[in-house]
């Protein structure tokens, strides 16, 4: 149930639970998904470039994607401070080439540092591969039955749970690893 530590661009991610990575479209969308406890967040379309400078000057210290299948675009939001490809399409020389971390469908050439890769399957699905650190989304995302999948994903294993509704995710995540037994619980009530 720990996530593996994850190394992108030398910020390392570790923790007791499943990450929550927040797909998000703006600049406040990436504020409010941090202040909800996003571990990670990700922009995708038409001025992704500037978003990941604006949002690497607002946040040093946090992990930020780009969700894109153009290597310009993904080498251009490489040099403006992401750490992560979410790639659409073969973009492992662009990791390569600025040590970004990766997340595909499939496993890229050696060129990209294992630490960094990530297995993105899309939707959830069962059984979870076990031979790599796994990226999912979840149906429904944000709905009672979206939530419980994510409890599902968060339980089987899955290292980063891709979301729009960062806080009820979190939670999830947290309430998986404390039935799990990898974090504490964050609060204990005694039923009489």
């Amino acid at each position: 149930m720990k996530t593996p530590d994850l190394v992108f661009r030398g910020r390392r991610l570790s923790r007791d639970r499943a990450l929550v990575l927040a797909a998000v479209e703006s600049l406040p969308a990436a504020r409010s998904a941090v202040a909800d406890g996003a571990d990670l967040v990700s922009f995708a379309g038409a001025g992704a470039e500037s978003l990941v400078g604006q949002a690497r000057e607002a946040f040093p210290g946090l992990v930020i994607g780009v969700d894109t299948a153009d290597p310009s675009v993904a080498a251009t939001c490489c040099e403006a401070g992401a750490d992560l490809l979410i790639a659409r399409a073969d973009l492992t020389e662009v990791a390569a080439r600025y040590g970004a971390g990766y997340a595909a469908p499939s496993l890229p050439s050696p060129a990209v540092p294992a630490s960094g890769v990530v297995l993105d399957i899309g939707e959830f699905r069962t059984p979870v591969p076990a031979d790599r650190p796994v990226l999912v989304s979840v149906a429904g995302d944000g709905t009672a039955a979206g939530l419980a999948l994510a409890a599902l994903a968060a339980s089987a294993g899955v290292a980063i749970l891709r979301t729009k509704h960062v806080r009820e995710v979190r939670h999830v995540a947290e309430m998986a690893a404390s039935i799990a037994g990898t974090r504490p619980p964050a609060k204990a009530v005694r039923w009489e």
